[in-house]
C-alpha cells in the first residue's frame, strides 16, 4: 500500500475564541428493538472506515499484525469492530521509535508581498504535494493563515523544492496564490505501531446479550416534564436550551446508570455517554450530555 512519506499535521494559526455552549445539553433516543440494532450502535463496521483504518483493522483481525509509522496511532477505535458478523476489540502498541527531521511550512493565503518565484501546486514534486493541503480543501479555500508540519527524510529533502530552503516563494493553488515560509528542520520522534485484535463476541446476539446484562436500565416514574423530554428525544435529538429541574433530575438518572460508552472526563457533575435504556416497554440506544450541577 502506498504510504504518504510526508506526515502531515494541519496547524491552524488563527485563534478563534469560543463563546461557550449553545445549549445546556442534549439527548437522543434511538429504538433498539433487537440484537442487530444494538450491535450496530455498539460497534464500528469496517465498511465505514477510511482506507488506512480499514487496512489496520482487517489486518489485526486476520492476525497479520499490521504496522504503521506516525507520531501518534492513526486508528484508535473506542468500541469493537464488526467483521463478517463477528466482533473484535482492536488494540495497538508502539514497538519502535526514531527521530526524524520535521519542517513547518507556513502558508500565507492572501500575501501582501507577491514578488518572488512561483510554482503551480501540480508542478511540485510529489513529496511537496503530500506536505501541503489539497488545492480544493477548506484548508486552502478557507480564511486564515495556516501551517503544515511535515517530515522529510534526507532523500526527500534532496527531491523537494520547498525544503530545506525554498526555491519558490509562492505556490499557486488553482484560484489562490499563497506565500510559503519554511522553518526547520527540527527533530521529532515518530513511532511504529502494531495492531492486534481479540474476539469479544461471535455474533450480534452474544454481544447484545452481554451489553443488556451489564448496562440496560429502566426509566420509570418520570415526571410529566421529564416524559416530554424523553418523548421529544425519541428518533431525533432533543436540545435542552437552559437548565431546569426536570432536565437535571433526568441527567442524574442516567448518571446513576452504567453507560455502554462514557466520557472519561474527571467531573462528577458532568454526564456524557451512550446508554441502553428501557422506557415504556421499548429498549433505546440513548446518547446524552449535560451538567447535573448547571455547568462548570
Amino acid at each position: 500500500m502506498h504510504r504518504r512519506s510526508a506526515l502531515l499535521t494541519l496547524l491552524v494559526l488563527l485563534l478563534v475564541g469560543l463563546s461557550g455552549c449553545s445549549a445546556a445539553g442534549s439527548l437522543s433516543m434511538h429504538p433498539a428493538p433487537n440484537a442487530t440494532v444494538i450491535a450496530d450502535h455498539a460497534t464500528l463496521n469496517t465498511s465505514d472506515l477510511d482506507e488506512e483504518a480499514h487496512r489496520l483493522a482487517v489486518g489485526a483481525v486476520n492476525g497479520s499484525g499490521p504496522t504503521v509509522t506516525n507520531d501518534y496511532p492513526p486508528f484508535t477505535p473506542d468500541r469493537p469492530i464488526a467483521v463478517d458478523g463477528t466482533y473484535y476489540n482492536v488494540s495497538w502498541s508502539a514497538i519502535d521509535s526514531r527521530q526524524v527531521p520535521t519542517f513547518v511550512l507556513e502558508i500565507e493565503k492572501d500575501p501582501t508581498n507577491t514578488t518572488g518565484d512561483r510554482i503551480a501546486y501540480q508542478d511540485l514534486p510529489a513529496v511537496d504535494q503530500h506536505a501541503l493541503p489539497d488545492p480544493g480543501s477548506t484548508a486552502v479555500t478557507g480564511d486564515g493563515d495556516i501551517a503544515t508540519l511535515a517530515v522529510y527524510n534526507k532523500t526527500e529533502q534532496e527531491t523537494s523544492v520547498l525544503v530545506p530552503e525554498p526555491r519558490y516563494e509562492l505556490v499557486e493553488f488553482e484560484d489562490r496564490t499563497v506565500r510559503i515560509t519554511v522553518d526547520g528542520p527540527s527533530p521529532k520522534t515518530i513511532y511504529t505501531y502494531r495492531y492486534e485484535a481479540e474476539q469479544v463476541a461471535a455474533n450480534s446476539d452474544e454481544l447484545a446479550t452481554r451489553l443488556e446484562s451489564t448496562h440496560l436500565f429502566t426509566l420509570s416514574n418520570l415526571s410529566t416534564p421529564q416524559q416530554k423530554i424523553i418523548n421529544d428525544a425519541i428518533g431525533e435529538t432533543y436540545y435542552q436550551e437552559q437548565e431546569s429541574d426536570a432536565w437535571t433530575r433526568l441527567l442524574e438518572r442516567f448518571d446513576a446508570a452504567d453507560p455502554v460508552y462514557g466520557d472519561d472526563e474527571n467531573d462528577s457533575g458532568y454526564v456524557d455517554g451512550e446508554y441502553l435504556v428501557r422506557y415504556d416497554g421499548t429498549v433505546y440506544w440513548a446518547d446524552i450530555y449535560g451538567y447535573t450541577d448547571g455547568g462548570a
